[in-house]
């Protein structure tokens, strides 16, 4: 139910949970984090925009998905790191995690651990990301999506696909010169000549860090943890 399934307290990419929230610190000092799962986006009123509608045989589904953090909960974890490194916290910068989002999928379970594509479609492009889904189920389909409303787990969930920003590529050159010079008298019937020659040698050396790989990283919410009241 969470991203690459990592459940220590600091990953091996430099993250930590704090109050549900995946968080990194930069080597200038800054923080920077991601949701830890995707849930169910909420109108000004708080409530979620879920939909559920029996129509004779099928029932139509709709909802709107989002991979974000609450305002309160980002307050929440400002003030714990703050207090880590014992500042006022509006001193501490906390951003999120440049990213781009990709695939948004509606996943319908069998409850012991497999999973189908229900529905996708693209996310909004910029966070909290939202992806709106509307479909029609059916009898079979709308049974699995009640189970999961009524708490049972592993019958409906919400996967985003996304793919983390490139490191910056730095790149350094490094230029060695030489040179050397050579002088000569001659000396013939005429009277006496000279000869200068000058050799110049150089050469620039470079070297690029690379940006590497962006890494492809999977997110996935149960419906159980999205807070919808049960039916």
């Amino acid at each position: 139910m969470n991203a690459d399934k990592d459940d220590r307290a600091v990953g091996d990419d430099g993250f930590e949970d704090v109050q549900g929230v995946l968080v990194a610190r930069d080597a200038d000092g800054a923080w920077r984090y991601r949701p830890r799962a995707p849930g169910l986006a909420r109108g000004g009123d708080g409530r979620a925009q879920f939909s559920l509608i029996a129509a004779g045989p099928a029932t139509m589904l709709a909802l709107t998905a989002s991979w974000g953090v609450p305002a309160t909960t980002l307050d929440a974890v400002r003030a714990e790191l703050a207090a880590r490194a014992q500042l006022p916290p509006a001193q501490l910068s906390l951003s999120p995690e440049p990213v781009q989002v990709g695939t948004v999928r509606l996943m319908l379970g069998d409850g012991a651990g497999g999973f189908e594509e229900l529905a996708k479609t693209q996310s909004s492009g910029a966070p909290p990301y939202h992806a709106a889904f509307n479909l029609m189920l059916s009898a079979e389909q709308a049974a699995k999506v009640r189970k999961a409303l009524g708490g049972e787990r592993g019958w409906l969930e919400l996967r985003y696909e996304t793919l983390d920003a490139p490191a910056v590529r730095r790149a350094s050159s490094a230029q060695n010169e030489r040179s050397l010079s050579v002088e000569t008298a001659l000396r013939d019937a005429q009277g006496e000549a000279s000869l200068r020659a000058e050799l110049y040698y150089g050469e620039q050396f470079e070297t690029d860090s690379g940006g590497g790989e962006p890494r492809a990283r999977s997110y996935s919410g149960d419906a159980a943890d999205w807070g919808l009241p049960k039916p």
